[in-house]
């Protein structure tokens, strides 16, 4: 808002030094290509990057840039935008294409672009708004006619630039003749858009017009701001009015509100306000529309949110509250404006970010695994291979899902039957009955009964598992529902059993239900990604175990 208000200052005259804020400018030339026609080398960029650290710019350039130094060179723009900045110009020259609704400016390593692979190619020339936008009123984006354009591509075209930049940012198209004119041109005291747009010349001036809003303001003597001082207020109100309409921002509208909360326009600002946040919303919903996702992408899209960070309270792909809370919260974590809304980039870099994570979650759940079947094994050594019952029931403690659980269950139960082979006829009768009610009474009735019984240990084992089963009675209520809500289908239930298949969790026959190998395997899985280990599946779970599809 700030930088909106200098603009206005400049404009009214009010003050008689420039507003101390900073410039920023972005060269972008794209002349190497490893596989695409390369452009002529062009004196004028570094001339029109020299004029601009001459006017007081700070100018980064980018040459011959990958994607990856594209999105860098990008970033590293909005955040030197997130300070004041008070002018910012963009200059990009390379192989430029246009689908029916944008533009990109290929990258080095593009190779035989199509409209079907273009975002893994070029870089989309929206992503440049975010910069331009903290820079309304006097922002310039300035694209270099191609002087080598590529033909023949399917779906794209470079002869018409589908381009619009956002409110209070200026574009200009034409040769680097035309641009390095118009460039000196605009960099003069006291020039504006509208003078740009009506001089002579082979260039197209589009977006923000003004010939209110300076964009290099006059250096006043002190006569002249002398003669400003004299302004009168009503004439000061009416150039800031005109100022904020050019611009047309929120911010600008709502700057000149704070400025004159009891003004002549601030009806036609709060209306202005209201009609553009309108329009503003049905464009976004509509360019989402556009990218025609459908229910699976939307999926896709919840569970790359889920994988991130961002909870979008389900994967069922319906974008509702929840949803485009989380999409916000990715927004505006990644520096963007929290519309709630996806356009393709956005769409794109998410999809690249949630790969990216997914492929170190493989990886940290492949090195959990490896540790904790060393662990395992080692542990077993110490215990189940003494060959004791004692060691057998430390090792199913700890390792309840172990890879020798099955074996120290079977050795348990030799031991078990030898022993009641041994006993007195009342002692095997009391213990049978207690195995048949299964219950922790029926077990202490056996203790108290025979304290010092062969299967006193046994029996004491199976009251701290059935007291221990009872107190999880009710969370275990809460996984089921949790399960039900995110693999209530038999279509579903076989995904998971045959991904716990694939990577070797023994899950059992893959049937669609859920028995005690399946949740054996779901412990197993959830273990090793550092999840809530409950053997039910959970949103959690199930971002994590799609991965692999």
């Amino acid at each position: 808002m700030r930088i909106f208000k200098a603009a206005c200052m400049a404009t009214l005259m009010m003050s008689a030094a420039a507003v101390s804020a900073r410039d920023l400018a972005l060269i972008v030339d794209q002349q190497d290509y490893r596989s695409l026609s390369d452009l002529p080398r062009d004196a004028r960029m570094e001339a029109m990057s020299n004029a601009l650290d001459n006017a007081g710019f700070d100018v980064s350039s980018v040459k011959n840039a990958t994607l990856s130094e594209l999105r860098a060179a990008i970033f590293a723009l909005e955040t030197a935008a997130e300070s004041e900045v008070d002018r910012l110009v963009i200059i990009i020259r390379g192989h430029v294409l246009s689908d029916t609704r944008q533009g990109w400016v290929l990258a080095q390593e593009a190779r035989a672009p199509d409209r079907f692979d273009i975002n893994s190619k070029a870089m989309p020339l929206p992503l440049f708004d975010t910069a331009l936008r903290a820079a309304a009123g006097r922002a310039l984006i300035a694209i270099v006619d191609d002087p080598r354009p590529l033909e023949d591509i399917e779906g794209l075209g470079h002869d018409d630039l589908i381009y619009t930049p956002v409110q209070g940012a200026t574009l200009i198209e034409g040769d680097s003749r035309a641009v390095q004119s118009a460039l000196r041109n605009l960099l003069a005291e006291g020039a504006t858009t509208r003078q740009l747009a009506e001089a002579p010349g082979d260039i197209d001036v589009s977006g923000f017009i003004s010939g209110t809003v300076a964009f290099t303001e006059v250096d006043f003597d002190a006569s002249a701001r002398a003669d400003t001082q004299a302004v009168s207020e009503s004439t000061s109100e009416q150039a800031y009015w005109n100022a904020a309409r050019d611009i047309g921002t929120q911010n600008a509208l709502n700057s000149y509100i704070e400025q004159y909360p009891n003004g002549q326009f601030v009806d036609d600002a709060r209306r202005l306000m209201a009609q553009r946040e309108a329009s503003r919303e049905t464009r976004l919903k509509e360019a989402e529309a556009a990218l025609n996702l459908s229910r699976d992408q939307r999926r896709d899209v919840q569970r790359d949110l889920s994988l991130l960070g961002f909870d979008p309270r389900g994967i069922d792909g319906v974008f509702g509250p929840a949803t485009r809370s989380a999409i916000r919260s990715w927004q505006a974590a990644q520096g963007r404006e929290a519309t709630g809304y996806l356009s393709r980039d956005q769409l794109q870099v998410m999809q690249e970010f949630a790969m990216r994570r997914a492929a170190e979650l493989e990886e940290e759940a492949r090195r959990r695994r490896e540790i904790e079947e060393a662990r395992d094994r080692a542990f077993w050594q110490d215990t189940g291979a003494r060959n004791t019952e004692a060691g057998y029931r430390a090792y199913l403690k700890e390792f309840p899902d172990g890879v020798f659980a099955e074996l120290a269950r079977e050795e348990l139960d030799a031991i078990e039957s030898e022993r009641r082979a041994e006993m007195d006829a009342r002692e095997r009768n009391a213990w049978d009955e207690a195995r048949n009610q299964n219950t922790a009474e029926s077990y202490r009735a056996f203790l108290q009964a025979h304290p010092e019984g062969v299967f006193a240990e046994a029996a004491q084992t199976r009251i701290d598992e059935l007291t221990n089963e009872a107190d999880d009675d009710e969370a275990r209520a809460r996984f089921q529902s949790a399960e039900n809500a995110v693999a209530g289908s038999t279509a579903a239930r076989l995904l998971i059993e045959n991904r716990l298949q694939s990577l070797g969790l023994e899950p059992g026959k893959v049937d669609g239900a859920f028995d005690k190998d399946t949740r054996r395997a779901l412990r197993r899985f959830q273990k090793a990604r550092n999840l809530t280990v409950t053997g039910y599946m959970d949103q959690a779970t199930m971002v994590q175990m799609l991965l692999g599809r």
